[in-house]
């Protein structure tokens, strides 16, 4: 994973779910579709949720793993992409038939 410069406060691993393309957050232990379970790491974190982003993908269980960084005053996303992220799909998707 590349390094991000905006990564200064804390970060969150953020990911598409294989089967259901869900955005996830990784919670400490599983991936969850609410950020507020998300683990939040600092400086001296980010490697070991780097770690946990290949092993993950490895095991074919997301993809697109990358940390997220956080305003630390707001807890949102520092970028307006990840904001709208949050917000879900921006059309409506076909349901599973």
């Amino acid at each position: 994973m590349a390094k991000d410069k905006r990564l200064q406060g804390p970060s969150v691993l953020t990911a598409n779910e294989i089967m259901t393309g869900a955005i996830v957050y990784w919670t400490g232990d599983d991936w969850s579709t609410d950020i507020a379970k998300a683990e939040r790491a600092g400086p001296d974190g980010r490697a070991a949720l780097e770690e946990i982003a290949r092993s993950e993908e490895d095991g074919n269980r997301v993809v697109g793993a990358y940390l997220m960084a956080l305003d630390p005053a707001t807890n949102l996303p520092v970028l307006l992409r990840e904001r709208h992220r949050l917000a879900g799909p921006s059309i409506a998707l076909p349901s599973a038939a």
